[in-house]
């Protein structure tokens, strides 16, 4: 069983195929720079989960996976669209991205974003009416899909930051009213950040969503998603996963203590 998902990766639905390193087809790709332990900035690539799964998965088909740093989400994002960057590794389905890209059907993941807010004195989360009036953190180019992402328009105040420690360390110091991130990277952050005695999430999630490869409407290798649907689905890839989620949650750890 221990060697059941590594050879599952190396046979999965017999698309390896017999590429010389130099003549391996390049396939652009991009995350978020600052999502860990799904994505991180480290020296001039993404790495963590989403890009893990990625270069193994699109790996099988024969492609290299170039995760070289292209710019933080937004530009990421606005380069899938140009047709410059091919992948976009993991996000939200929302209608503006969905006029540049193909999603695949099945998504890689699921991630649950939550509301952090300071455990004394904050707020808890019960329904959307929550949060109106408040200040509310989110990073840059973050979407929450197209219902709550024009609620927080209409009814909050949103506060964009470049990364999660400074949305995380105003929330600690009372300038904004709570933070909206995945609850697997807002836990892992708190704990790194040495916030988790004084910021919690709230239990009732806000969006219960599922993260999806996509590839560019411009790119000429789209047609490659429908050649990992199978690959999405086994139970070998749900454990897989979880393993590289515990992994990259101490790799992420190991990278900010020696950084």
């Amino acid at each position: 069983m221990k060697y059941r998902v590594v050879l599952w990766l190396l046979t999965s639905l017999g698309a390896t195929q017999a590429f010389s390193a130099e003549d391996r087809p390049i396939l652009t790709a991009c995350g978020h720079h600052d999502y860990a332990p799904w994505n991180w900035l480290q020296g001039d690539a993404i790495v963590g989960v989403c890009a893990e799964a990625a270069q193994q998965l699109f790996g099988t088909l024969g492609f290299d996976v170039d995760l070289t740093y292209v710019g933080p989400w937004k530009r990421c994002q606005q380069m899938v669209s140009s047709g410059e960057v091919d992948l976009n590794i993991c996000s939200f389905k929302n209608p503006e991205r969905e006029t540049y890209s193909h999603f695949s059907n099945t998504p890689m993941a699921s991630n649950e974003n939550a509301l952090f807010v300071n455990k004394s004195g904050g707020f808890q989360y019960k329904a959307p009416a929550s949060l109106d009036g408040k200040l509310i953190g989110l990073v840059r180019g973050v979407s929450l899909g197209g219902f709550f992402d024009h609620y927080l328009l209409e009814n909050s105040h949103v506060i964009r930051g470049e990364n999660y420690y400074r949305l995380f360390s105003m929330l600690f110091l009372g300038r904004i009213d709570g933070v909206i991130i995945g609850r697997q990277s807002g836990q892992h952050l708190l704990s790194l950040y040495n916030l988790d005695e004084h910021i919690v999430d709230s239990p009732i999630p806000l969006v219960e969503g599922d993260l999806y490869f996509s590839i560019s409407k411009k790119s000429p290798h789209y047609q490659t998603l429908s050649a990992i649907e199978d690959l999405l689905k086994t139970a070998d890839y749900q454990l897989w996963l979880q393993r590289a989620l515990k992994r990259n949650s101490q790799m992420h750890k190991t990278f900010i203590e020696e950084n």
